[in-house]
């Protein structure tokens, strides 16, 4: 897996820096995810891969340390297993965002382009993609 070759890239020192953002969750005031969304590279700071490579570490994604808090670890982890297809599709509607940006503005670096920071939306429910699986499980007998 390969960063992206963008113009302004560079190779941190330390390999394990070379670190890229998943998804980003929306939470209701009571504390419920309502949303998950993709942004921008300048809006993280991070460090842009294909949306292939993306979503193969989003196959393998878990935090199992303590730290900083094990029950967010756990909620963050348990998430994305959950709502997997959605999380795919955000980061392939990213990569499809930006190269319509590119398109449409003209620009040669639309990763740092300040008018692009959400890249793509979904609602998410927790009982409707539980109530979904358990539909798709009861399905296969």
């Amino acid at each position: 897996m390969r960063p992206l070759a963008l113009p302004d890239y560079e190779k941190p020192a330390d390999p394990n820096d070379d670190l890229t953002h998943l998804i980003a969750v929306s939470m209701n005031p009571v504390g419920l995810s309502i949303c998950l969304f993709s942004t921008n590279r300048w809006v993280t700071g991070e460090t842009w891969y294909r949306a292939d490579d993306v979503c193969a570490l989003v196959d393998r994604f878990e935090i199992d340390h303590a730290q900083p808090s094990w029950p967010v670890n756990r909620w963050i982890t348990a998430l994305l297993q959950l709502f997997h297809p959605q999380v795919v599709a955000l980061i392939r509607a990213r990569d499809e965002r930006v190269k319509e940006w590119t398109a449409e503005k003209d620009t040669d670096n639309a990763y740092e382009d300040r008018d692009l920071e959400i890249t793509a939306v979904a609602d998410i429910s927790v009982d409707d993609q539980i109530a979904a699986v358990q539909t798709a499980l009861d399905a296969k007998g």
